[in-house]
C-alpha cells in the first residue's frame, strides 16, 4: 500500500497543539512539517550506505558505473572507469537514518506556501555503520598467476594449450582488482598480449629471446643505434615472433627518436607519408631486461664479474648502471668472504601489506638510500601517503658521510 492511501500520522489540529505545549511560536517554524516514522519490525539489511569523495559523487553525478570487485576471501574493492578504492566497514556513534524525499530547510524556503501543510515520511534505513572508501593503488598481484600456466612460450607451444584456461577481457577484468582503464595501462608492463582475442602473458625466456633477435637487427642492418626501423624489423621476424607479441615488446622497448623523409621523393604524398619514425631501444628498459636474465641464471654473483657480463650484452653504446637494478636486486657486502654482491631481490615478491614489506626490506639490507628503496614502495604508495609519507611513517633516517640512509624504526 502506497503511504499517500493511508491517513496522516498528525493531523494539523494535532500538530497546533504540539506546538502550544512546547511553547513553540508557529510563525517561527516554516509552513511545512515532515514527521517520520518507522514501521515495526522492519528489516533494513538489506541496504548499505557508502561514503563518496568528490572524484567518487562526480562519477555518479556524470552516470559512470561503479562496480565491486573481489573474490572470496579477498577485501573488496570498488572500482569506476579509471581509480580503484579500498572499502571496509566503518562504525558511527549515532544512527544514520535513510529518509527518501526528505526536504531540508533551503529546499523548504525556496518553495514556501502560505498554507500550512504536513508530510509523512517514512524511514527506510536504519544504520550504525557505513562502507568507508579510500583510494588506493590498483592491485595486479594476480596478474601473473591466472595468465602464468596459459603464458605465451613460442609458436611451438600453442597446441598444448588448453583454450577452456584462457582468458578474454570480461573473465580477465572479473578477476583483477583495478578499473577498466588502469588494467589496460597496465598490460604493456607485464607483456601481456591480445593473440586472438585472449590476454596472454609472454614468458620471460620467449621476451628475453624475442628482444635479443630484435636487438641484433641493429648490427645485422648496419642501423645506427637510433635508427631501428619498425617495419623492416617486423618484416625480418614475422616467422620467428607473431606479429601481437612483436608489436606489444616493440612498444615496450622502443621510444621514437627521429623521422626519416620518404626516399621516394613523391612530392604528391601528404605531409605525414613524406616522413616515417625511426626509434632506439630504451636504455634502462633493455639493461634491466638483460639484468634479469643474469640474475634468473646467478641469484648471488660477485659484483665486478656481473657489472662485466652486462655490459658485454647490451648493444654497442649502451652502459649498464647501478641505478638500473634498483627493484630487481641489491647490492651488499658480505662480510664473511669480504667480497661486494649482487643478489636478486625482486620486488614483485615482496608482501602487500606496507609494513610487512618494509620489515622484509630491513631484512635484506640494513640501511637504503632514497633511489635504492623508492622502487621498492612506490606500488604501495597513494596520492596521501607518498614515498616519502611512507618512510617518514615506518622507517628512521640518518646521515653518513652528508648521504641519507633510510633504516628499521625498531632497529640498532
Amino acid at each position: 500500500m502506497d503511504i499517500s492511501d493511508l491517513e496522516p500520522l498528525r493531523s494539523k489540529e494535532e500538530l497546533s497543539e504540539l506546538l502550544h505545549l512546547a511553547k513553540i511560536d508557529k510563525s517561527d517554524l516554516c509552513n511545512l512539517t515532515q514527521i517520520i516514522y518507522a514501521e515495526k519490525q522492519k528489516d533494513f539489511s538489506n541496504k548499505k550506505l557508502i561514503e563518496l569523495d568528490k572524484k567518487l559523487l562526480e562519477a555518479v553525478q556524470l552516470g559512470d558505473s561503479l562496480s565491486f570487485r573481489g573474490e572470496t576471501g579477498e577485501f573488496v574493492v570498488l572500482c569506476t572507469k579509471d581509480r580503484t578504492y579500498d572499502v571496509r566497514e566503518a562504525e558511527t556513534s549515532n544512527s544514520l537514518l535513510l529518509v527518501p524525499n526528505l526536504k531540508f530547510h533551503t529546499e523548504i524556503i525556496d518553495s514556501e506556501s502560505n498554507n500550512r501543510s504536513i508530510e509523512d515520511l517514512e524511514v527506510k534505513g536504519n544504520f550504525a555503520s557505513y562502507l568507508e572508501v579510500r583510494e588506493i593503488k590498483p592491485r595486479f598481484n594476480k596478474l601473473t598467476q591466472i595468465l602464468g600456466e596459459t603464458a605465451f612460450r613460442g609458436i611451438e607451444y600453442e597446441k598444448g594449450i588448453d583454450k577452456e584456461k584462457l582468458f578474454d577481457w570480461d573473465k580477465l577484468r572479473s578477476k583483477i582488482q583495478a578499473s577498466d582503464e588502469e588494467l589496460k595501462q597496465a598490460l604493456p608492463q607485464y607483456s601481456i598480449v591480445n593473440i586472438d582475442g585472449y590476454y596472454r602473458l609472454v614468458s620471460f625466456d620467449y621476451e628475453a629471446d624475442a628482444v635479443s633477435k630484435m636487438v641484433d637487427l641493429i648490427t645485422y642492418n648496419s642501423w645506427e643505434i637510433d635508427e631501428v626501423d619498425r617495419e623492416e624489423s617486423l618484416e625480418a621476424l614475422h616467422e620467428l615472433i607473431p606479429e601481437p607479441v612483436f608489436n606489444a615488446l616493440f612498444d615496450k622497448y622502443t621510444e621514437i627518436a627521429k623521422q626519416r623523409e620518404d626516399p621516394t621523393g613523391n612530392p604528391n604524398a601528404s605531409e605525414k607519408s613524406k616522413t616515417t619514425p625511426l626509434y632506439r631501444y630504451n636504455e634502462e628498459k633493455l639493461c634491466k631486461m638483460l639484468a634479469k636474465v643474469l640474475l634468473a641464471v646467478s641469484p648471488v654473483t660477485e659484483y665486478t664479474g656481473f657489472m662485466d657480463a652486462w655490459e658485454t650484452g647490451v648493444p654497442e653504446g649502451m652502459k649498464p648502471k647501478e641505478e638500473c637494478l634498483y627493484g630487481l636486486a641489491v647490492v651488499k657486502m658480505n662480510n664473511e668472504i669480504g667480497r661486494r654482491e649482487i643478489v636478486s631481490f625482486p620486488e614483485e615478491h615482496l608482501p602487500e601489506n606496507v609494513e610487512k614489506r618494509f620489515e622484509e626490506l630491513f631484512k635484506v639490507k640494513d640501511k637504503w638510500t632514497l633511489e635504492e628503496i623508492t622502487p621498492y614502495i612506490s606500488n604501495v604508495a597513494t596520492e596521501k601517503l607518498n614515498v616519502k609519507a611512507l618512510l617518514t611513517k615506518y622507517a628512521r633516517s640518518s646521515m653518513k658521510n652528508g648521504i641519507k640512509y633510510y633504516s628499521s624504526k625498531h632497529g640498532k
